[in-house]
């Protein structure tokens, strides 16, 4: 399995997970022009995607949709309540949209993928977790808070991308009004670099060997601050970044690094 991240902000994600023949895009909320140009410097083109999974219906996440259904009428996956939001955001992606319940498994051609609620706040989210036969990959973001149901769906994962969104000190004495401040901060907005590292120190002791931080915030955080706080948290239990688990952050605008498990 190969994962890659497009972008990874609170301006656009959109991630790539392929194998074999099967190319999948985790949310699509960046331009066509920019996914085509991701896809490219893997020798894809838009043509090869076997979907679209959505994790929810937020701009940051689906703007890139209406494009992609317009000129290349690519599947659309997503729960049930997320579905229905999509197409009422985007009303020509209706006939490229199929749902399933939230918690389900399902097969996408050489890929096993399993869902899994979060707490964010939509009216429903969900993150994934992907299954090759061999080695298993979650990706987690938009979360809220860490409950039963994102460490059922990612704990023993290989690899997995998880959220990373502010710090906690840059946050609160920064400038977003406070209604703002209050929403990242309640259990429906965003892990902070605190809850990341926590959820780290639990996919470590459960076998991860690969966490890339994700959906940095611009305004209230940074790499170097994020990747020192998840590290410190792992470096409490006893694993050290770079020698028992790579450790990285994902890239806002531009493809990260290719990451093969």
């Amino acid at each position: 399995m190969k994962i890659c991240t497009l972008a990874s902000s609170s301006s656009g994600n959109c991630t790539l997970v392929s194998q074999g023949s099967t190319h999948i895009l985790i949310d699509a909320g960046i331009s066509l022009r920019r996914i085509t140009a991701g896809l490219r410097q893997f020798g894809l083109e838009v043509e090869d995607l076997a979907g679209v999974l959505v994790t929810h219906e937020h701009t940051d996440h689906i703007s890139g949709i209406k494009m992609l259904v317009r000129h290349h009428k690519v599947a659309i996956m997503a729960p049930r309540g997320v579905a229905a939001a999509v197409c009422r955001c985007v009303a020509e992606a209706q006939p490229c949209v199929s749902y399933f319940d939230a918690g389900s498994e399902f097969v996408v051609g050489e890929l096993s993928v399993k869902s899994f609620q979060t707490m964010h706040d939509t009216p429903e989210s969900v993150g994934y977790r992907f299954d090759d036969g061999r080695k298993t990959f979650a990706f987690v973001t938009d979360v809220g808070c860490i409950t039963p149901a994102v460490l059922d769906g990612a704990l023993g994962a290989d690899m997995a991308v998880i959220e990373a969104n502010h710090d906690l000190v840059l946050l609160k004495k920064g400038n977003y009004p406070a209604y703002l401040k209050r929403r990242i901060l309640s259990d429906r907005g965003h892990l902070s670099n605190d809850d990341s590292g926590r959820l780290a120190v639990r996919l470590v002791q459960s076998g991860t060997q690969q966490i890339v931080l994700a959906h940095l915030s611009r305004e209230n955080n940074t790499p170097r601050l994020a990747r020192e706080t998840v590290g410190a948290a792992l470096a409490g239990c006893g694993a050290s970044p770079g020698r028992d688990v790579r450790l990285e952050t994902a890239p806002p605008d531009v493809p990260s690094d290719v990451y093969i498990l």
